[in-house]
């Protein structure tokens, strides 16, 4: 993760020029929750286009903050995405740096991803829930986000 903000930090310059305040923090979880949205959008082998106006809502609110195009930001989240093994290397950040109202929304926005096209693929609900376990978030509570997404 911290490799990937690195990698980026001069196509972001913007973030970096935030001094004493809290926007770089809202921008990362901003990008982690994009990146992360990317990979349980494309988990059952297809984007649909419902999943990808849900996904460019959230890139959007990055590129304004970045000062780039949209279509820039998803390039490099695409880039990012491809070259990842795994998204095993966000866990210890947001670990670390998420606050629980923040590991919560993640989890809200990554449900209601995965319900953009109307159903729910067996695998995007694997990798939600096995990220929800990794960042410690109660099943109980998965649970209630997952139906809370499913009933909108």
């Amino acid at each position: 993760m911290k490799e990937f903000f690195k990698s980026i930090s001069s196509f972001f310059e913007k973030k970096a020029n935030v001094p004493n305040s809290k926007e770089p923090e809202i921008f990362d979880i901003e990008l982690t929750a994009s990146v992360l949205a990317y990979e349980i959008a494309r988990s059952d082998g297809d984007i649909s286009d419902d999943e990808l106006n849900i996904l460019m809502e959230q890139v959007i609110k990055v590129s304004e903050k970045a000062g780039k195009e949209k279509n820039e930001v998803f390039k490099l989240i695409e880039k990012y995405s491809k070259d990842s093994v795994s998204f095993h290397e966000f866990v210890s950040d947001i670990n670390e740096n998420y606050s629980i109202n923040e590991k919560h929304e993640l989890i809200k926005y990554l449900w209601k991803v995965a319900y953009a096209d109307g159903s729910l693929d067996i695998n995007e609900e694997r990798l939600i829930r096995r990220l929800a376990d990794l960042i410690k978030i109660k099943d109980l509570d998965v649970l209630k986000m997952k139906d809370f997404s499913k009933n909108e």
